[in-house]
C-alpha cells in the first residue's frame, strides 16, 4: 500500500506533468515565445517545481510534446481555413469542400502498443545514445529496417485459403529467411483469435541464460503474423525462452482487445 506520502508527491508530478504538457500545447498553438512574459515565467516555474520533484527530463519532454502538438493544431487549423473553400470537380456533377476531400481515413479497431508519444521519445533517447557510435548506429539501422522488412513480407503474402493456413505460411516464410529454425502451431482457434506456438531459433540461442524471456523482437514479429491471420491488432507473450534453459520459446497469441462475445 502506498503512503499518504508518495500518493501526494506521485499526485504532484502527474499534475506537474500535465500543467507542462498544456502550456506548451498553449505556446504551439498561439505562437507564443517561450523564453520572455508570462509564458517564460510559468515556464521557470514550472522547471523550479520539476526539480525540487527530480522531474526535469519528463516535464520538459512534455512540454516539447505538447508544444509540437500546438504547432501541428495550429497548421492544421491554417490548412482547413485555406481550403476550405468550395470547387467546381473538372468532370461537373456537385461541389465539394476541398477540405472534406482530404480527410484522411479512419483506422478502425486499432489498439496501440505503446502511446505515439512514448514511441516517439523512447526512439530520441535510443538515437540520441547511439550518436557518435558508427557501429551501433549501424546495428540501430538494421535493426529498423530488417523489422520494418519483415513486417511487409507478412502483410504482403497472399492469404490463404482459410485462416490457419495463412498462419501456417506466415510462421514457415519467417523460418525461411532465418529468423525461426523450426515451429510447432500447438493451438489455434479462429473463433477466438487465439494461438500457441513452439519455435526455435538462433536469435534465442544467441543469448547465455538469462533470468527472463529474450525474444521481444520475435514476439512482436508473431504479433504482425497475428494482425495478417486475424485481421486485428494482436499480442504476442513469450511464456518460455531458451535463453532460460528451455528447449524451445512459447508464445502465446491473443487479441488485444477481448471481444465481448468470447468474453473473459
Amino acid at each position: 500500500m502506498l503512503h499518504r506520502k508518495d500518493y501526494l508527491d506521485d499526485l504532484a508530478k502527474a499534475k506537474l506533468a500535465k500543467a507542462a504538457y498544456e502550456l506548451g500545447l498553449e505556446v504551439g498553438e498561439h505562437g507564443h515565445l517561450d523564453t520572455v512574459g508570462w509564458v517564460g515565467a510559468e515556464l521557470r516555474h514550472i522547471i523550479q517545481q520539476a526539480e525540487d520533484l527530480k522531474l526535469v527530463d519528463i516535464v520538459r519532454r512534455r512540454y516539447e510534446f505538447g508544444k509540437e502538438k500546438g504547432h501541428i493544431r495550429r497548421q492544421g487549423k491554417y490548412n482547413q481555413s485555406a481550403t476550405a473553400h468550395r470547387v467546381k470537380p473538372l468532370g461537373g456533377g456537385n461541389a465539394q469542400p476541398v477540405a472534406e476531400s482530404l480527410q484522411p481515413a479512419r483506422h478502425a479497431d486499432f489498439a496501440e502498443r505503446v502511446s505515439a508519444e512514448e514511441g516517439i521519445w523512447s526512439t530520441i533517447s535510443v538515437m540520441k545514445y547511439a550518436r557518435g557510435n558508427e557501429e551501433l548506429q549501424s546495428h540501430l539501422s538494421n535493426l529498423i529496417a530488417g523489422m520494418g522488412d519483415l513486417h511487409d513480407r507478412i502483410m504482403q503474402m497472399p492469404p490463404g485459403r482459410t485462416p490457419d493456413r495463412t498462419f501456417d505460411s506466415a510462421l514457415g516464410m519467417i523460418t525461411e529467411v532465418g529468423w525461426l529454425s523450426t515451429y510447432d502451431v500447438k493451438f489455434f482457434d479462429e473463433r477466438s483469435a487465439m494461438a500457441n506456438v513452439d519455435t526455435t531459433s538462433m536469435f534465442a540461442r544467441s543469448f547465455e541464460k538469462c533470468e527472463a524471456p529474450m525474444c521481444l523482437p520475435l514476439g512482436n514479429v508473431m504479433e504482425t503474423v497475428g494482425l495478417k491471420t486475424f485481421g486485428k491488432p494482436m499480442l504476442a507473450v513469450e511464456e518460455k525462452c531458451m535463453a532460460q534453459g528451455h528447449d524451445h520459446c512459447t508464445f502465446k497469441l491473443f487479441p488485444r482487445e477481448v471481444p465481448r462475445e468470447i468474453g473473459v
